[in-house]
């Protein structure tokens, strides 16, 4: 948050103008770069549009903000309301913003208690009675409207959600080693390409983590596709070194919660809502829903390098990928439009995006120029959240990844515990035993002890007495669960 004094001494604010001068000659108005894969595309820009298309927050919902302010470029397709002071353009952490561009864009209603300073221009569509409006300092820039679809607000959202399915889609290059210290999770990202390292990543939920990069060459670039669909983030830390080329795409996401976190990275989340609350997005962030500030929460004006990698062609041409709910199923569909020497699909399946199991293979036409559909059912769907993806295989085996597909599911429990509640010893019923992997026991504080899976009997005399979670976990990852009293 900035906070604007003003100075009664001649003497001192004739020093603090100097000082502007000089730091001007290092740091001019600066906007980033229009090349760069989340500028916002030409052909979106409304009438009287003033600017690259570049802008630090493009948030599609609301913007609600209690705390912290946007030290670059701010375009919100919905309202802004503000019972506070909130700047715009004034960068202390990256350049401040260009003069003279379109800076700040409300294509809502504009709602906001205080008068505060922008640097640059004020597109405004409504503004609700008793609202001030921003000052500007000379030849920084003016309050314009009532303007809508400065930016077309509407397309421009599918332009952003058809990029994340693209990045998503791309083959990872790249492994993630996940090292779990009860309340702290160390995760090393490892590289293996001077061109752009992908990784695909699950963030620990309720646990403080750090990311360490390794083997990132000088000239490449980073893309970290994030499998979680709800991302709660409260504190720990990641490098700032490789921000500036570094992208944490999430397309899957619908809810993202940063917590007394630095995100250093360019962010896009086109179909979620973003509570910040305290720490900062230091680079271009496009969020697709709604947006909390609160705490001092900021958005950082510091700019990106990375570009949209170039792919290498796939054996297909994917169209479509879908899963839905039929009974106790998971029926999976996709769509190809051109097939060149493929061979097949390998159905992947995992329950925490991280560990992947194959379940299936459907053969492909081979060669094709038209619309071609496929389809199959896995018949042994997890309680909750279930993931899958296509691997998708030429006929010289070389082969490449389908983006990440997500279905919950609220499926009757596959097991069933008795007695219960229980003194000693458990009997768990299951369909089939010899498909079973893992056995575990959880208390109410989410502690895992792992049980015995070499029958179905548990002894639990040793157990304190309270309700536990029993987890079975399936040689193809698919988990049951059952609640029971240990007496």
């Amino acid at each position: 948050m900035k906070t604007f004094f003003k100075f009664n001494s001649v003497k001192l604010a004739g020093l603090l103008f100097i000082s502007v001068i000089l730091g001007s000659m290092s740091r001019i108005y600066a906007q980033c770069s229009s090349t760069v894969a989340l500028t916002v595309p030409g052909n979106y820009f409304g009438a009287g549009y003033n600017g690259n298309g570049n802008f630090n927050a493009l948030i599609f919902g609301n913007l609600d903000a209690t705390g912290g302010d946007s030290e670059g470029r701010l375009a919100v397709g919905g309202n802004f309301t503000a019972p506070s002071s909130y700047s715009v353009g004034h960068g202390s952490i990256g350049d401040p913003a260009p003069s003279t561009t379109d800076n700040f864009i409300v294509n809502g209603n504009f709602n906001n208690a205080n008068n505060y300073s922008v640097v640059g221009n004020f597109i405004y569509n409504t503004v609700t009675s008793g609202s001030q409006y921003p000052t500007h300092a000379s030849g920084q820039g003016s309050n314009i409207g009532p303007v809508t679809n400065r930016l077309s607000f509407g397309t421009l959202k599918t332009n952003y959600v058809n990029l994340s399915n693209t990045l998503a889609a791309i083959p990872t290059t790249g492994t993630v080693v996940y090292n779990d210290y009860d309340n702290y999770v160390d995760i090393q990202l490892n590289g293996t390409t001077a061109s752009t390292n992908v990784f695909s990543l699950t963030i620990p939920t309720g646990k403080t983590f750090g990311l360490t990069f390794n083997n990132i060459p000088a000239s490449s670039q980073i893309l970290v596709n994030v499998t979680n669909k709800t991302v709660d983030i409260n504190g720990g830390s990641m490098p700032q070194n490789l921000r500036e080329r570094m992208l944490f795409n999430f397309p899957l996401a619908t809810n993202i919660s940063l917590a007394s976190y630095a995100l250093q990275a360019a962010v896009l989340a086109p179909v979620a809502n973003l509570l910040g609350n305290g720490g900062s997005i230091n680079g271009q962030a496009v969020i697709g829903g709604n947006v909390d500030q609160t705490n001092g929460f900021e958005f950082h004006n510091l700019c990106s390098t990375f570009v949209k990698p170039s792919t290498t062609p796939l054996p297909v041409t994917l169209t479509s990928f879908s899963a839905e709910k039929e009974g106790n199923l998971s029926i999976l569909k996709w769509a190809t439009t051109s097939e060149t020497n493929s061979d097949r699909f390998d159905v992947q399946y995992s329950v925490d995006a991280k560990n992947w199991n194959l379940i299936g293979t459907v053969f492909s036409k081979g060669e094709s120029a038209s619309l071609s559909n496929y389809q199959f059912v896995h018949s042994d769907p997890s309680n909750g959240e279930n993931y899958y993806m296509l691997k998708m295989i030429d006929r010289d085996a070389t082969f490449a990844y389908s983006r990440v597909i997500e279905i919950s599911l609220d499926l009757p429990s596959a097991i069933s515990v008795y007695p219960n509640p229980v003194v000693s010893q458990a009997m768990i019923e299951t369909p089939d035993w010899s498909k079973v992997k893992e056995v575990f026991l959880i208390n109410t504080a989410g502690k895992r002890i792992s049980m015995s899976a070499a029958s179905d009997k548990i002894d639990l005399s040793n157990v304190s007495s309270g309700i536990y979670i029993i987890q079975l976990k399936q040689i193809n990852g698919s988990i049951s669960t059952a609640k029971i009293v240990k007496q």
